[in-house]
């Protein structure tokens, strides 16, 4: 539940819920810090940023974390590696894989269907707030990027004509 609320309410990608650490979490401003760590290399220089997230996912995640007896966010039996950088390791590749088996039973077609969560995330970003905010929430580099791969090609580009009422239209003939 944690990885699905990271990816499809916060945008994180897969490394960086894999390293996120609690004191990562600003709970009083709903901000999470996408930072280079001694566990992993943020993907570029423009996606160590701060991700706004919504108070009720910073409520949800402090509650985590008063339960929580790990320094990492996401759980896992397995080490993380100091100074990776070169290639991925995974300390919750387990729960990744299990998400990911879980949404293509649920209709996720992708090949990568964690990450579908983040495309979701940037879609409804778009909707509610437009391109130029759903790029920033990314953290990508252009907005070239945002509108090729992460927006939903389904949704219909047009404004909407309002219904007129039945008597203008009468009085319009």
């Amino acid at each position: 539940l944690k990885v699905m609320c990271l990816a499809l309410f916060a945008g994180l990608r897969r490394d960086e819920i894999d390293t996120l650490a609690w004191r990562q979490i600003d709970f009083v401003h709903h901000v999470i810090s996408v930072e280079t760590t001694e566990h992993t290399h943020a993907k570029s220089e423009g996606s160590e940023a701060g991700v706004d997230i919504d108070p009720t996912l910073s409520a949800r995640l402090k509650e985590w974390m008063a339960a929580s007896k790990s320094e990492f966010v996401i759980t896992s039996r397995v080490k993380p590696r100091p100074n990776v950088s070169t290639y991925h390791h995974y300390r919750c590749d387990c729960i990744f894989k299990s998400l990911s088996a879980w949404l293509k039973t649920h209709g996720v077609e992708d090949r990568n269907a964690l990450h579908t969560l983040r495309k979701e995330f940037g879609t409804q970003i778009n909707r509610t707030h437009g391109l130029f905010a759903a790029s920033a929430a990314l953290r990508h580099s252009s907005i070239q990027l945002t509108r090729a791969v992460y927006i939903a090609k389904k949704d219909p580009a047009f404004h909407a004509m309002p219904v007129a009422e039945q008597k203008a239209e009468e009085a319009a003939s």
